[in-house]
């Protein structure tokens, strides 16, 4: 497999337009929110809460109204790759004119919630999840992700802790259609494996943080035996994400429960299926005869 041209910058990938249109300022927001420092990120907050308000507002009136100074508000802007204020306003006005809300944290579950208001706000969250990442994936990085896993000898699947069940639904899914995919959840067998991995091979890691160590060293290793690096990450501006030969970028709610480590997944899965639908679209006649061996040995399994 030949090995595709690492794009040594994720946030110009991230910036860059293909279908000339502008990328979503407040989704932005979200993906960089990681890497603002404390004062930056209630600027951002206060805009992602208020941006119909912050539309009609000079700079001096959102520091005040988000506590903080005019320099912080116009570093926030260049950090996200506007020339200002003013740069910014535009493209805000533009996208969401009509909107009065954007909040990155979802009204609060209660104890006197129902269980039809708790799933109401659960499942809410995870739609606008799905929303935001339409808004911050990278179809060019998709297509990329298409090829090298069509291309690849062999495919590992890492992840650890609670993601480790997506990248058992990820080597499945890949599986299913044919590809010699595995999935490693503990971190000694995925650095094993990973040193095992050649440049025809694809390492394939899901990191929402960015920052998990284990996921990092094995990609490291990967990287050092020329396969191909395709990352599912939350945070662009990570040192994980900085390694990655194909980044595909989503998003997610994570503040349905305060201090809840057990965050929505549901945007990993929906690209994996994706990914899916990409293979069993493009080759239709190895798709159907796949899915037809696959419910011939299920039937045998049924009453």
């Amino acid at each position: 497999m030949k090995k595709s041209q690492t794009n040594r910058n994720p946030i110009a990938r991230f910036d860059a337009s293909k279908n000339g249109t502008v990328p979503d300022c407040l989704a932005k927001i979200e993906a960089y929110m990681r890497s603002l420092n404390a004062a930056e990120k209630k600027a951002a907050k206060y805009i992602l809460k208020k941006p119909g308000d912050v539309i009609d507002m000079t700079i001096s009136e959102l520091a005040t109204e988000s506590s903080v100074s005019e320099s912080t508000v116009f570093k926030l802007c260049r950090t996200l790759d506007f020339n200002g204020f003013r740069d910014f306003k535009i493209t805000l006005a533009r996208q969401y004119g009509e909107s009065n809300s954007y909040s990155i944290d979802d009204e609060p579950v209660k104890k006197r919630d129902s269980a039809e208001s708790l799933t109401q706000k659960s499942f809410h969250a995870s739609i606008d999840s799905l929303q935001s990442s339409l808004k911050t994936l990278d179809y060019g990085e998709l297509e990329r992700a298409y090829k090298a896993l069509k291309d690849a000898k062999r495919v590992l699947v890492i992840s650890v802790g609670m993601s480790r069940t997506t990248s058992l639904f990820a080597a499945d899914k890949f599986a299913l259609f044919g590809i010699d995919a595995v999935a490693a959840t503990d971190i000694h067998v995925q650095a094993m494996r990973a040193s095992l991995l050649t440049p025809k091979d694809v390492l394939f890691a899901f990191s929402r943080s960015g920052d998990t160590r284990d996921i990092i060293e094995a990609v490291k290793i990967a990287k050092d035996k020329g396969a191909t690096i395709i990352g599912v990450t939350n945070s662009l501006r990570s040192y994980f994400a900085k390694l990655l030969d194909i980044q595909l970028l989503v998003q997610s709610k994570i503040s349905r429960f305060k201090g809840d480590v057990l965050a929505s997944r549901i945007e990993h899965i929906c690209l994996v299926d994706v990914i899916y639908l990409m293979f069993a679209a493009r080759n239709p006649k190895k798709a159907a005869a796949h899915c037809g061996n696959i419910l011939h040995a299920a039937a045998t399994k049924q009453l």
